[in-house]
C-alpha cells in the first residue's frame, strides 16, 4: 500500500509540471491553483471539511495538526502545522496551506495536497513544505474510530519532498448501486420462493409424516393430477357460447305403429 501511495504521489508531482493551469479554483475554504478538475473532484471531500486530526510521529517527536479545508492549530491559512515537542512553546511549522491546493479521487481514495508552506532550511534545495493527505476507504470506521496518521516526511532528495498522512473513512467509499428490481420481480420472487417452500416443506410431511412413496410424495398429488382437466372445464365453461340443448329423448314404439307396419307388409307374403 506505501508502494502505491508514493507511486500517486509521484506522478501527482510530474502532473503539476506538465499541466499548470492559471486562477484559483475557490471551495468553501479551500483553493486549488493547480487542476481545473480539482473543482469536479472536491465533492468527495465534502464529509471532512472542517474537521481537524491530532497526529504524533512514531518516535514521539513532533505533533502534527492537521484540519481540511480549515486552520490547523489556529495558524491562518494553513492546512497542516508541526510542533516539535521539546519546544511546545516554539511556533509551529507551517507543513501547507488550504489556499494552494491539489485534489485528485479515484474510485475508494482521494488524494490532498497541501502546498506552500515553510521552506527548508538544508533540505529539498530550499523549497517550501508540502503535506499529502490520503484518505482511503474502509467501511468498517466512521467518525468515532477514524484516526489519522502519518507514514513518513520524505525529505532525502533534491526535490518533491512531502509529509505523507493517511485517514481511511467509510465515507470514502464509493456507494452501493440502489437496486433496480421492479414491483413485478420482487413479485415473482416472492410467488418462486413461496412454491420452493410449499414443495420442499410438503415433501417432507408427505414423506415422513404419511409414509408416501414415489410420486404420492408431492403435497396434494390428487389436485395437481386434475389441475389440466379442471383447467380445460373452466376455460369450457367461460369462453365458450352458444345454445344449450337439453338431454335427447328416445320415443318408444307403440302396438298400434307396430300393426301398421305389419299392414304395411302383408303385399310382400307369397301368395
Amino acid at each position: 500500500m506505501k508502494s502505491v501511495i508514493i507511486l500517486v504521489i509521484s506522478i501527482v508531482h510530474i502532473l503539476s509540471f506538465l499541466e499548470p493551469i492559471g486562477g484559483d479554483i475557490a471551495a468553501a475554504g479551500c483553493s486549488f491553483p493547480h487542476y481545473a478538475g480539482s473543482k469536479k473532484d472536491y465533492p468527495k471531500l465534502k464529509p471532512f471539511i472542517g474537521k481537524s486530526y491530532k497526529v504524533t510521529d512514531p518516535k514521539g517527536e513532533y505533533t502534527y495538526t492537521v484540519a481540511i479545508c480549515a486552520p490547523a492549530g489556529g495558524v491562518d491559512k494553513a492546512g497542516a502545522v508541526q510542533v516539535e515537542k521539546k519546544h511546545p512553546d516554539n511556533d509551529p511549522v507551517v507543513l501547507g496551506l488550504y489556499n494552494n491546493a491539489d485534489i485528485i479521487s479515484g474510485t475508494d481514495w482521494l488524494y490532498l495536497e497541501y502546498l506552500g508552506g515553510k521552506t527548508y532550511n538544508r533540505h529539498c534545495s530550499g523549497e517550501g513544505r508540502r503535506a499529502v493527505i490520503m484518505l482511503t476507504c474502509d467501511e468498517s470506521i466512521s467518525d468515532l474510530q477514524a484516526q489519522m496518521v502519518i507514514l513518513e516526511e520524505n525529505k532525502n532528495k533534491s526535490a518533491g519532498c512531502y509529509y505523507l498522512f493517511e485517514l481511511s473513512h467509510q465515507d470514502i467509499c464509493p456507494n452501493k448501486p440502489a437496486s433496480n428490481l421492479s414491483l413485478g420481480s420482487i413479485f415473482i420472487i416472492v410467488m418462486f420462493s413461496l412454491i420452493a417452500v410449499y414443495l420442499f416443506f410438503g415433501f417432507l410431511y408427505q414423506r415422513f409424516v404419511l409414509g408416501a412413496k414415489g410420486m404420492e410424495q408431492v403435497p396434494n398429488y390428487g389436485f395437481w393430477l386434475d389441475f389440466g382437466n379442471l383447467q380445460a372445464d373452466g376455460c369450457n365453461f367461460v369462453c365458450r357460447t352458444g345454445e344449450n340443448r337439453g338431454p335427447r329423448t328416445y320415443k318408444g314404439v307403440g302396438d298400434d305403429q307396430l300393426d301398421d307396419m305389419e299392414e304395411r307388409d302383408d303385399h310382400l307374403l307369397p301368395m
